[in-house]
């Protein structure tokens, strides 16, 4: 803890020196003048390095000037930087991000942090409306945007160096668009699959040329052609009534050659890759048949009689205590060194400090989740900090008694510029609540973003795309005025289509889909439904006045109470599965594939995934389970 005690006073010293500084200031007078740089040249250079990185870790940029003298340059901080520029937000547009903050449910507390440095209080008890994954990496991203720097990471195990132009949320993914310098092209990474830590170049090092157009549009939906396929087909398909509305839905009334009198439909698709049509296609069951081109129907036939062929898997039935290795999950974010962290806190807290004048060390505590103890021990070091020469003048004036806090800080006086991970969020917060169906692209949210963008950078780094499923206004209005509904809903999991009566209670976007919470009178239980699955709905009457308990958060996938354990063998080709469903275990083998064990209530859901798969994936149990893509794809192969 003294070398932590150390190093964090060296660095608040430092942050002070440099940002009060008339002139930049040479490495050998701030390491003389600043306690705790080690003697030697070397060492000193790399101490005061580590420095600048953390500082930069938290937005705080540390600028290296041309300086004469043998040093050549000096350091400083630039306040204009350093410090948030007033937004001038009015109490609109104050309001405004305060409840898109409150209704996006982000993974930490970075929406009420940027809030609180705006000079907003945050809300309590509101429900959450959308959720939103953040991944790892994406705050530095973010960073790289907002300074016009180049970022480099390792994505598919290729070193790659992109200057970065734009973050966009779709289909439940955070994507990167920039400019590959490996490609000499525009390219779109997954940010999710990028590797490691991202790492930023210098300020300006990513800036791209006229003549280096940044492909900044993903395809707009799953049947557009990117301009590098070289390999896209035209293909029609038959699809019967039952699925018919919702593939209207997907692929849109533009592909739709004929509307036949039974209600089906026949569509016309043009694929970059036919086993991306193949895969769409098996997602259907036995609702949808190729009808041209011949040589993509006996390809799908082909595919379907391996399934159906495939023998037995000899391999064992593992236990499900053995497949405790690997299990899929959010890659873990990056760690905070203990210095850096206590860094940011002491930092949060003098600003914080600054701006109310005094506060009781239980307030202080409870807000900046502390023990008093740790509170008092933090300030007493901070109130040692200031500038050379560190006479009681030049030192923060911090007064701390065991019960109470007093502080004169005009250096702390002004709210400091957001971090990366802080502008991240309030950004998704606010681009996801605009990006919602009727909201207003004029009002005070808007004019609070356009602010926004203009303080966090040189131009907007985040994109949130949301659906906008056939039913899903109708949903609302029914759920805003507590109507009862009734409403054909074809279940996916179980490839049926029901009739149910429902009382609405919250409409949400969770990771890119629409859903209801719902009081379902057929399950006499609360459900969650997908809004694209509605099929019809009727409006009832009222909800009866008992209120229903809503859970405080939007629900993630939990395996139901009647659902069977399913072990699966993976060839290295399906180990997507792994990574794009709820696993429960999973052991990595020798042929670089794995057995993973998979919670299944729904056959329909189950069939679509090992259709997909093909004879990449075999199930090993339990028995009654083994044949069931066998079946499925005899059942298919009827229709051909």
């Amino acid at each position: 803890m003294a070398g932590d005690d150390a190093k964090l006073e060296r660095i608040t010293d430092l942050i002070l020196a440099l940002l009060d500084a008339p002139r930049p200031i040479p490495l050998s007078q701030l390491s003389e003048e600043i306690p705790g740089y080690p003697e030697g040249h070397e060492a000193r250079r790399q101490a005061f390095e580590r420095d600048k990185r953390l500082l930069r870790e938290e937005g705080i940029i540390v600028e290296s000037v041309p300086i004469d003298g043998v040093e050549q340059f000096g350091y400083r901080i630039d306040p204009v930087t350093f410090f948030l520029p007033d937004l001038g937000l009015d109490d609109a547009e104050q309001a405004a991000l305060n409840l898109a903050v409150a209704g996006v449910q982000l993974s930490d507390d970075l929406g009420g942090d940027a809030l609180r440095k705006l000079g907003i209080v945050e809300l309590n008890n509101v429900q959450h409306i959308a959720a939103l994954g953040v991944v790892p990496g994406l705050d530095r991203l973010f960073q790289g945007i907002a300074a016009g720097a180049e970022v480099r990471f390792l994505y598919r195990g290729e070193q790659r160096t992109v200057s970065p132009a734009r973050l966009r949320f779709v289909d439940g993914h955070w994507y990167l668009s920039g400019w590959s310098k490996e490609r000499s092209a525009g390219r779109n990474y997954r940010v999710d699959r990028i590797e490691g830590d991202v790492t930023i170049g210098a300020p300006g090092s990513g800036n791209v040329s006229a003549e280096e157009r940044v492909t900044l549009d993903l395809p707009d939906g799953k049947w557009d052609v990117e301009d590098e396929s070289e390999l896209a087909t035209s293909i029609t398909v038959l699809v019967d009534s039952l699925y018919a509305a919702r593939v209207t839905s997907e692929v849109g009334n533009e592909h739709v050659l004929e509307t036949n009198e039974d209600g089906s439909l026949v569509l016309t698709i043009v694929v970059p890759r036919e086993e991306l049509a193949r895969s769409w296609i098996l997602s259907l069951l036995d609702h949808a048949v190729v009808l041209e081109p011949a040589s993509f129907r006996e390809g799908m036939v082909t595919w379907l009689e391996g399934v159906r062929d495939q023998p037995a898997s000899k391999q064992h039935v593992p236990r499900r205590e053995d497949l405790n290795q690997g299990v899929a999950a959010p890659p873990p974010a990056r760690s905070v060194p203990p210095a850096q962290q206590r860094v940011r806190r002491l930092l949060a807290m003098l600003e914080w400090l600054a701006s109310v004048g005094s506060a009781s060390t239980s307030d202080m505590a409870t807000r900046f989740s502390m023990s008093e103890e740790e509170v008092v021990a933090e300030l007493e070091l901070a109130a040692c900090c200031g500038r050379p020469p560190y006479s009681p003048a030049e030192l923060m004036d911090i007064i701390v008694d065991p019960d109470e806090v007093s502080a004169r800080l005009p250096e702390m006086s002004r709210p400091r510029q957001l971090t990366p991970a802080e502008g991240v969020a309030i950004a998704a917060a606010a681009r996801t609540i605009l990006a919602m169906p009727g909201a207003d692209e004029s009002g005070p949210l808007a004019r609070a973003v356009v602010k926004l963008d203009a303080a966090l950078g040189k131009r907007p780094a985040i994109e949130i795309d949301l659906p906008s499923p056939p039913l899903l206004e109708e949903i609302t209005r029914a759920t805003t005025e507590r109507h009862q509904l009734e409403v054909e809903y074809l279940a996916l999991s179980s490839d049926e289509l029901t009739l149910r009566t429902i009382d609405p209670l919250r409409v949400m976007a969770l990771d890119g889909r629409w859903y209801v919470q719902a009081f379902c009178y057929r399950a006499n239980a609360l459900r969650t439904f997908r809004v694209d699955a509605f099929q019809r709905i009727n409006v009832k009457g009222p909800q009866p006045d008992s209120p229903r308990d809503l859970p405080s958060e939007p629900e993630r996938f939990l395996p139901s109470a009647d659902a069977t354990t399913v072990f699966v063998r993976l060839s290295p080709r399906a180990l997507w599965i792994a990574d794009s469903i709820p696993i429960e275990g999973r052991r990595d083998e020798s042929d670089g594939g794995a057995t993973i064990a998979v919670s299944v209530s729904g056959r329909s859901w189950f069939e679509r995934i090992l259709l997909q798969a093909g004879q990449d994936a075999q199930v090993l149990g339990p028995e009654e389970w083994v044949k069931l893509p066998s079946n499925a794809a005899k059942r298919i192969l009827e229709q051909y």
